[in-house]
């Protein structure tokens, strides 16, 4: 029996290889990661999804949420005329960071989803720190932001306004805020839904995380979880849009 060419040999030994990687890596390998991941880690697994009472889906864990009316967003996304657009939050929740975008039309930001994200705009406004525009939107920011978190009893100046409160997320999606920008915010929430600052900030310390394996990064608090906790801890009597029903679990 003859021998087939050396090359048709290699040849073959090359198929059998790719056949057999192609079942261990592209089989094997993601049912064995998807069961390991589905019976030790279940919830994460699966998005860290977060239910409400009925067991519907309405949030992850991961993800922040939008709280501002939605008339107002709708005009902040529509504004073309090269000024910053600015959308209302609703002033009984907790903001995660702003979310900015432009308009390549124009040159230059033309959104600012100020204190709340939206999946419809994201990406960097790509201004660099000497950028003119950068300086004006900043400004304008923590002007907004003081007003928005003075209460009839505290006031909030521009000068005290959280870094993170005007500055975006490499995701712009990022549900979490530090320490420092939820407790400025808790005046806020404590009288519009009329309870105190210490069940306030109790929740606020019940939705806050801390360094990975104790150095990695920073103590962060979930605006997502907490503003769920809020909603069903302390209901509000306000009638603005609320963006989740209360009752739910993860």
């Amino acid at each position: 029996m003859s021998r087939l060419p050396g090359a048709v040999l290699r040849h073959l030994a090359a198929i059998r290889a790719m056949l057999v990687f192609t079942v261990i890596t592209g089989i094997a390998y993601p049912l064995v990661m998807t069961g390991i991941g589905q019976a030790a880690f279940h919830n994460q697994a699966d998005g860290s999804l977060i239910t409400n009472g009925s067991g519907q889906a309405i949030a992850s864990k991961l993800l922040c949420q939008t709280y501002v009316n939605p008339s107002s967003a709708e005009a902040a996304l529509n504004k073309k005329d090269g000024v910053t657009g600015y959308a209302d939050p609703i002033d009984k929740y907790f903001q995660s960071r702003p979310t900015y975008s432009t308009d390549p039309a124009l040159g230059r930001y033309t959104i600012q989803l100020a204190n709340g994200c939206t999946y419809t705009a994201t990406g960097s406004n790509n201004l660099g720190p000497n950028n003119d525009n950068l300086t004006e939107l900043i400004t304008l920011m923590r002007a907004n932001m003081a007003a928005f978190d003075s209460t009839d009893t505290t006031t909030v100046t521009a000068a005290q306004v959280a870094t993170d409160a005007v500055t975006e997320s490499g995701s712009d999606v990022e549900p979490y805020i530090t320490p420092l920008n939820a407790d400025q915010q808790a005046a806020r929430i404590a009288q519009t839904r009329g309870i105190t600052l210490t069940q306030v900030k109790a929740l606020i310390q019940a939705n806050t995380t801390g360094r990975d394996i104790g150095i990695l990064g920073e103590p962060g608090v979930n605006t997502t979880t907490l503003n769920i906790a809020l909603d069903k801890q302390y209901p509000s009597n306000n009638t603005s849009t609320t963006a989740f029903q209360t009752g739910a679990t993860s």
